[in-house]
């Protein structure tokens, strides 16, 4: 295909593609972080719960944080793209 026919994306589509790749990036830590820290600290406990427990309960609202921004970012870019 010739660079004439692939499409040009806005600048800030350009920039959306770079957040969304850290973005994803980050969720992908923060799921391997909690399995990590889930099986590395089960028998330790820390303000009356265990360690693990600690880490789903932080780590999943961050996850969700991060989806919740690649969906909405995604929104706003679909929508100024027409």
């Amino acid at each position: 295909m010739a660079e004439d026919e692939s499409p040009r994306l806005s600048d800030e589509e350009e920039i959306w593609s770079a957040l969304r790749t850290v973005i994803g990036g980050l969720a992908v830590l923060d799921l391997v972080t909690m399995i990590v820290i889930s099986e590395a600290m089960e028998d330790t406990t820390w303000q009356g719960m265990s360690v693990s427990v600690w880490a789903i309960v932080i780590g999943v609202p961050i996850f969700g944080l991060l989806s919740a921004l690649t969906l909405f970012g995604d929104r706003i870019i679909l929508r100024n793209r027409t």
